[in-house]
């Protein structure tokens, strides 16, 4: 039986991921293969989904903008069905557009109709809990389902004009909670770095779309 095929972002823009997850991934049977999206000309063949990790887009706003022919590629990849989850700079590079360290507006991949902005100042930080909508993953009874969470931590300087809306992340010690996250049947895209260790149920989730993805 062939691996689930994952392409996963890996560069000096996105540099940020946690090697937990990559343990994750590889033990419950995905095969991760790296691609740059500021020096490869091309997406990987054959690939199942897209991870796009977090790092730094913003120092690499220019590179990434220069690529026209893979922003294409992970746009009509993502646009046609293919499972992709995002977080923090990957989130940052599905918009249509984003502001760079200079102050310039480049344009991203296009998936995302919104704009990421340089606030000057932390947006959201710490560690939280995110809320998976409801029937994304089975879990509980049918009876009784309760939430299902994710752990996960925010540090980001930037914000978007479209940061979500279907999950909710709380912090764990004042209760503070906030919506954000693109979720459906096929992505999960946002600001929040996700520790899968912590919902193993999720990452399943993400691999089972993968493979039934043609």
């Amino acid at each position: 039986e062939q691996p689930v095929r994952i392409g996963v972002a890996e560069d000096e823009a996105f540099c940020f991921f946690y090697e937990d997850n990559f343990n994750l991934l590889k033990g419950m049977g995905a095969e991760l293969v790296p691609f740059s999206p500021i020096h490869d000309k091309r997406v990987p063949e054959n690939l199942d989904g897209l991870l796009l990790y977090g790092g730094y887009p913003e120092l690499n706003g220019k590179m990434l903008e220069q690529n026209q022919r893979i922003k294409a590629e992970i746009r009509d990849a993502v646009n046609g069905g293919m499972p992709c989850m995002a977080e923090c700079g990957g989130f940052m590079y599905l918009h249509e557009e984003m502001e760079d360290m200079e102050g310039r507006f480049c344009k991203m991949a296009g998936v995302i109709p919104a704009e990421c902005q340089y606030t000057g100042k932390l947006v959201r930080f710490g560690y939280v809990e995110v809320q998976l909508p409801q029937g994304l993953t089975e879990k509980g009874t049918a009876e009784r389902p309760e939430p299902e969470k994710i752990k996960a931590h925010e540090f980001h300087y930037f914000d978007s004009t479209a940061n979500g809306e279907d999950c909710i992340a709380t912090k764990p010690v004042t209760g503070r909670s906030w919506k954000c996250i693109h979720a459906s049947d096929d992505h999960f895209w946002g600001f929040p770095h996700l520790y899968y260790p912590s919902d193993p149920k999720f990452v399943k989730w993400f691999l089972e779309r993968a493979e039934k993805h043609i």
